[in-house]
């Protein structure tokens, strides 16, 4: 096949073409793999936040939101984060005001985790309230102050906003002597307040100890109370028998009383007591006559 001359100069000069932009592309270190990759936040209020609204770290813009949507009670936004930035799984989102003529942007607090959030990966953000904000809300309340300042003036006479006055300068004058006396007296709250917190580190370390102790002597502790409880059983016996015993030795004595039996007879019947007696001296007498003649008692016969 031939060619002509005009085919083979448009060929030669595509294939140039070819090789310079190739040759500028790696000239330039020029990467057309995706540089950004996307993230998922969650917050419940945005307020303000619009797409394109910056993505930041440390002030040093990283990326920004594509997009928001309504996910049930939270809005989502998808944020593009630059490549080269990695980012800690439990670092912080918030919504802040990108400068004080307004606008908002999300400010990233960098966590500690190892664990890195990847294309796909969800955040839960927070919203925190800037400077305009509070200006805004506290403007509705200083309208209030001045009004309520008004009707006191055209309510007061002379003599009652005098008064009022002479109490808020004893009030200032109040707050100046509490202040001097925190001054002079700081050094011994500081020291109160050490002894105090070392007092806490002893206690703290005293119930360590005693806590050591209870483990190191349970075995001990468990014998001892097994012990004492077998000591406290014992006793309650012994107890029972004395009451016993004190029972049986109350109703001997009634008897006694009583003049039952034996011997209460013998300490209440005085007859009882003179044969007794009378008996006993017999026993004597018998006794001596049968050492003095044995032989009127006792006969023996030798064969």
């Amino acid at each position: 096949m031939n060619l002509t001359n005009e085919a083979k100069i448009g060929i030669a000069v595509f294939f140039a073409v070819i090789i310079l932009v190739g040759g500028v592309i790696f000239l330039k270190g020029m990467d057309f793999r995706s540089k950004e990759y996307r993230l998922t936040l969650f917050y419940s209020n945005v307020n303000g936040l619009t797409e394109g609204s910056p993505i930041t770290i440390a002030g040093l813009n990283i990326g920004k939101v594509q997009d928001m949507r309504l996910a049930g009670n939270v809005i989502a936004v998808g944020i593009a984060v630059d490549n080269k930035v990695n980012i800690a799984k439990d670092s912080k989102a918030f919504i802040k005001s990108a400068s004080i003529m307004g606008g908002k942007q999300i400010a990233l607090v960098p966590g500690f985790s190892p664990e890195i959030l990847k294309d796909g990966d969800t955040l839960t953000g927070a919203y925190e309230a800037d400077l305009t904000e509070l200006t805004s809300t506290l403007s509705p309340i200083s309208s209030n102050v001045l009004g309520i300042l008004e009707r006191v003036n055209t309510t007061f006479d002379d003599p009652t906003r005098r008064n009022i006055q002479n109490i808020l300068l004893e009030l200032n004058r109040a707050a100046k002597d509490l202040q001097q006396v925190i001054q002079q007296q700081g050094g011994h709250l500081d020291n109160a307040l050490g002894n105090f917190s070392a007092f806490s580190e002893d206690m703290s370390r005293f119930a360590k100890r005693i806590d050591t102790i209870a483990v190191s002597q349970e075995g001990n502790i468990d014998l001892s109370v097994k012990s004492i409880r077998v000591t406290a059983k014992t006793m309650e016996d012994a107890s029972g028998k004395f009451k016993d015993a004190s029972t049986s030795i109350e109703k001997v004595f009634k008897t006694l009383e009583r003049g039952d039996g034996t011997i209460g007879k013998l300490m209440y019947d005085d007859r009882l007591y003179m044969h007794l007696d009378s008996l006993i001296m017999n026993i004597n007498e018998l006794a001596k006559d049968l050492k003095a003649n044995p032989k009127r008692y006792v006969n023996v016969s030798v064969f």
